[in-house]
């Protein structure tokens, strides 16, 4: 199943943390806290207001909390496109809103850069997004998803497949593999070769992308689904014990339901 990541509270990333926990307050992770510490956090759910306040996130922050990166539900997120291919842009907006079918936040398009939380574009290197509300950090001047590897001579399902991946991303999602219920015995060399012949990564970029694997205690996750749209392609040949992944085009069973579980239909009286 996927794994949603989160990051601990410091200092050094209040931004972030105002901006997910304003997005959202329940993306603060408090299952491991004390009660001396839940009463304090009580307070500052309760005065929204003092998300302006440096003081107190300095008291949360000491609690070793974590914070996540999901939307809040039943949201229409606004996406933006830099660039003047609407043809291309409609694409990459259709396959993205396959998501959608399956939870209650929906994407649509915006010609005004300001008002959106995603910005696409399709000019830097290779493809990627940042994770969940870690865009709304982002300068309005650049792209919070790239689509380097778009072109009209890529196959329908890697066009596909590439969209889903990232957008993926866009909604709080991480790689498969990089899941702590799964240990890679990982051949590195075979692995560092691969990506610096077909991608030129450097060895930094596969440890990220590749080799990381999260903390149980900063992730939510449960058994890991190889047929997920958020795998990377492993073949066995990346590991000294043969374990691998498949080439995956489209959303996992798994993947319909967990991602309607994380933005669910919300009801309002």
């Amino acid at each position: 199943m996927k794994v949603q990541f989160t990051k601990k509270l410091t200092q050094n990333n209040f931004p972030e943390m105002k901006l997910a926990l304003k997005e959202r307050p329940d993306n603060l992770n408090v299952e491991s806290l004390s009660n001396e510490k839940k009463i304090v956090l009580e307070k500052f759910q309760y005065k929204q207001h003092l998300l302006t306040q440096i003081g107190d996130f300095t008291n949360l922050s000491e609690m070793a909390a974590e914070t996540r990166k999901l939307w809040h539900p039943n949201q229409t997120l606004k996406v933006f496109f830099f660039g003047s291919d609407k043809a291309k842009d409609q694409r990459v907006l259709q396959y993205a809103s396959i998501w959608s079918e399956h939870c209650s936040i929906k994407f649509e398009r915006t010609d005004n850069r300001d008002e959106a939380q995603i910005r696409v574009g399709y000019d830097a290197t290779g493809s990627w997004s940042y994770i969940g509300t870690d865009a709304l950090g982002v300068d309005k001047r650049e792209a919070t998803i790239n689509f380097g590897w778009l072109s009209d001579s890529l196959p329908e399902p890697e066009y596909k497949q590439v969209v889903l991946h990232e957008f993926g991303h866009a909604l709080g999602l991480i790689h498969e593999h990089q899941s702590p219920d799964i240990k890679m015995d990982w051949d590195k060399d075979v692995v560092y070769n691969y990506y610096a012949f077909t991608h030129g990564w450097s060895k930094a970029d596969v440890d990220k992308n590749v080799f990381q694997e999260y903390d149980k205690t900063t992730i939510r996750y449960s058994e890991v689904d190889r047929d997920s749209i958020m795998g990377y392609y492993l073949p066995p040949e990346f590991t000294k014990n043969k374990q691998s992944f498949p080439f995956n085009y489209d959303l996992s069973a798994t993947d319909k339901k967990y991602i309607g579980e994380l933005y669910p239909e919300l009801l309002h009286s």
